[in-house]
């Protein structure tokens, strides 16, 4: 299934908060990117309202990042 294109400044907008995420947990960004886009996609498929997405997915972010720390 084709995903819709993102415009330029969502991705630009992903990527700074993606290295911000990286910085604030210590942790790698390939792995940050990888975690931010599957929440993303989770969260932006089944909301209903798309405002709050991006708040969303970074608290899922940092808690699945806390997890993974805490189990290594």
């Amino acid at each position: 299934m084709n995903e819709p294109a993102m415009n330029p400044h969502d991705l630009t907008s992903h990527q700074s908060e993606i290295e911000q995420l990286a910085r604030e947990t210590h942790m790698p960004v390939d792995l940050v990117d990888q975690i931010y886009n599957i929440e993303h996609a989770k969260l932006d498929r089944s909301a209903r309202i798309k405002t709050f997405v991006p708040v969303l997915t970074r608290r899922r972010v940092k808690a699945r990042l806390r997890t993974q720390r805490a189990a290594s």
